[in-house]
């Protein structure tokens, strides 16, 4: 379990370390959950997308039409909802 410290700046701000970043896959703009554990532990994890909005504006352009990518993008969310 690797294990960073952070900082806290007077606008409660933490910035998460590079590796925790690479390890979770994380990229700016990216949305983050806290779970907060026996009151003192909390929990940071990658929140995942919600909506297909959310879903299509972290892809940016490309050359799929939009029609087909929707309805792959669709298929994908709905198989991984299944999953979890």
């Amino acid at each position: 379990m690797a294990t960073e410290v952070g900082t806290i700046s007077t606008k409660g701000q933490v910035t998460i370390p590079k590796d925790i970043r690479d390890a979770l896959g994380m990229r700016p703009g990216d949305k983050v959950r806290f779970d907060l554990e026996r009151g003192n532990r909390a929990v940071l994890q990658k929140a995942e997308p919600s909506t297909l909005t959310e879903i299509l504006g972290r892809l940016g352009p490309t050359k799929e039409p939009a029609v087909s990518q929707q309805r792959r993008l669709r298929r994908e969310w709905s198989d991984r909802r299944r999953r979890h």
